[in-house]
């Protein structure tokens, strides 16, 4: 793989996170997330332990603290994004997590010293006017307990885009990806029994196929396939690269609305002239940070007429 096709791999993940809201509205509300984590990410764990259950006989101590650590800092990230997303509205959720980019430069600065060029800054701004532009954020919303409790989230998913280029180096990537879901199962399950002692929550699941539905959805393609293909893709690409691209997922979901609005009987997102500006920013603020992958994608479309 190269940085070309590490790019493309992320966005062809990204694209799968962009529509895995439709299978989440058939959570019921009863459900602990918790619950919905530990579940979903068992499932993911058992789905590639069969295809890379070879690669176990690699395992050493160094990857499984690496593990560890990723999903230590995935559990934080789930931990103060509910909270967050609890006292928030779904627009400046989205648009302060697709941020997250601006965190990773800040993380890479702290401690690598990496200070971005000229060209990447004024693609963040673009970007970032971009994000605000399509989803309509109140600008004032952001010093609100819950935009606080967001930017923690933000702050420990950059540690995580992080830790995953350098462990992924290192390490072997099957494994840690392996790893993370297992103790993030683990976690979860933690936090899942706390909330039943705590708070009475039960720890039985629905049986009806729409939640079902949605566990095998977000096991497969978002813990399973997004996990694997993540942690190899971040081999070829940098963290800021990474968090750039999962920026357009709000993009994405916003150009598969028709299509999701059919599917589950809801009215499509209406593209009003500020979101297809913010759109445009948006693309031409990755092109500022990432202009050797676009030009790569030129000559590689040339190439094919």
């Amino acid at each position: 793989m190269n940085r070309l096709e590490a790019n493309i791999s992320l966005f062809f993940i990204t694209f799968f996170a962009s529509i895995q809201y439709v299978f989440l509205i058939w959570i019921p509300d009863s459900v602990s997330h918790f619950a919905f984590l530990c579940i979903t990410n068992l499932l993911g764990f058992g789905m590639t332990l069969v295809f890379f259950f070879g690669e176990l006989f690699r395992l050493d101590v160094k990857q499984v603290i690496q593990s560890i650590i990723l999903s230590a800092e995935l559990v934080v990230f789930n931990i103060f994004l509910l909270l967050g997303v609890a006292e928030a509205g779904s627009t400046l959720t989205n648009a302060l997590l697709s941020t997250n980019f601006v965190f990773v430069s800040a993380v890479m600065f702290l401690l690598y010293r990496q200070i971005p060029d000229r060209g990447t800054l004024y693609g963040f701004i673009s970007v970032i006017l971009g994000l605000f532009a399509i989803s309509g954020a109140n600008p004032s919303e952001l010093f609100s307990i819950s935009a606080l409790y967001i930017s923690v989230s933000n702050v420990a998913f950059a540690f995580y885009i992080v830790s995953i280029g350098v462990y992924s180096s290192s390490s072997n990537p099957s494994i840690i990806a392996m790893g993370q879901m297992f103790f993030c199962f683990l976690f979860a399950l933690f936090f899942w029994i706390g909330e039943s002692v705590l708070y009475g929550v039960s720890l039985s699941l629905p049986s009806n196929p729409e939640f079902w539905g949605s566990v095998i959805y977000v096991s497969f393609f978002i813990r399973g396939l997004y996990g694997i293909v993540q942690v190899y893709a971040q081999r070829y690409t940098s963290p800021v690269n990474a968090a750039l691209i999962f920026s357009t997922e709000i993009l994405m979901t916003m150009a598969v609305s028709p299509i999701i609005a059919a599917f589950i009987g809801t009215e499509p997102e209406i593209i009003t002239p500020l979101k297809a500006a913010g759109g445009i920013a948006i693309v031409l603020g990755i092109m500022m940070t990432e202009p050797k992958f676009f030009g790569a994608l030129r000559r590689m479309f040339h190439a094919e007429d």
